[in-house]
């Protein structure tokens, strides 16, 4: 992501940037059964920075309800996505072509890749435009399709279905491989407040917590420790020491009609001395 300048990035407000990871690549859906999956796979290649949408023989409609409502903000993707008769023209301009199944074809095509490893196949054998290249719903791709690949991917699954549907396999495959040695940009947390607007903040809540006549059986400043422990545990900022602070204050002012910080907490305080009056000037002679 972008960062903007004079501050940390902010995740809500900066223009991300595609994944390097990503970069050239090309999502090929064959055989696709279901509009709802056509949609969805649009919206996760705009999620993904994902230019480049291609469908081999396309057996469910293309611009129709289902597929336009599920490419929220990816219409545009979807509609103008190029169809081909067959896998084999569908990749003749990519330099490198990576398959999916669900099953193991390791006797056929060597031993599977898992997502996370297809950045390093990448600088191994960089390309300009390659593709990651989906199945049919229900029978993936077939031996033909997955021999136009040069290497083939395959999600572990850990429970009893042993596949994924398409949009969600397309989601996972993708995501993963842009996050891949790729830093995230998570915003950083507002610093902690300064130690003594912390420790103001103890002195006020035991404060507030005697007036209410909490220590009925117990010493104020036997308790102190156990409070000190508890919110040391908390990265207090600022803002948080001034948000307890105003609900302590509204618990003294509800209780008590006035806030208890301004007043009473001064009247505790010692008066400062007064100042010495400046001696008068001297008299000339």
């Amino acid at each position: 992501m972008t960062v903007p300048d004079g501050g940390p990035p902010n995740p809500n407000e900066v223009k991300p940037v595609p994944s390097p990871n990503l970069a050239g690549c090309t999502v090929i859906l064959v055989r696709t059964q279901g509009p709802i999956n056509l949609g969805m796979v649009a919206r996760v290649c705009g999620n993904m920075g994902i230019d480049d949408l291609r469908l081999v023989a396309p057996i469910a409609e293309l611009n129709c309800e289902d597929s336009r409502k599920f490419s929220t903000h990816s219409r545009d993707l979807l509609l103008s996505a190029r169809v081909y008769p067959d896998l084999a023209s569908a990749v003749a301009d990519c330099q490198l072509v990576i398959g999916t199944s669900a099953r193991f074809r390791d006797s056929e095509l060597g031993s599977s890749l898992a997502p996370h490893e297809v950045p390093a196949l990448l600088s191994r054998r960089p390309a300009d435009r390659w593709a990651l290249v989906f199945g049919n719903e229900a029978d993936g791709l077939d031996t033909l399709e997955l021999r136009c690949c040069q290497a083939w991917v395959h999600l572990e699954t850990f429970g009893d279905n042993s596949s994924y549907n398409l949009a969600n396999a397309v989601a996972i495959t993708t995501y993963v491989i842009a996050t891949t040695g790729v830093p995230p940009v998570r915003g950083e947390n507002e610093p902690g407040a300064p130690r003594e607007a912390v420790d103001a903040l103890y002195d006020y809540w035991l404060a507030t917590l005697d007036r209410i006549r909490y220590f009925r059986r117990a010493d104020v400043e036997r308790f102190r420790p156990m409070l000190t422990r508890m919110l040391s545990r908390w990265h207090l900022s600022m803002t948080d020491v001034q948000a307890l602070r105003g609900m302590l204050a509204q618990v003294n002012y509800h209780a008590f009609g006035r806030r208890f910080d301004r007043l009473d907490l001064q009247a505790t305080e010692p008066e400062p001395e007064p100042e010495p009056e400046p001696e008068p000037p001297a008299q000339p002679g």
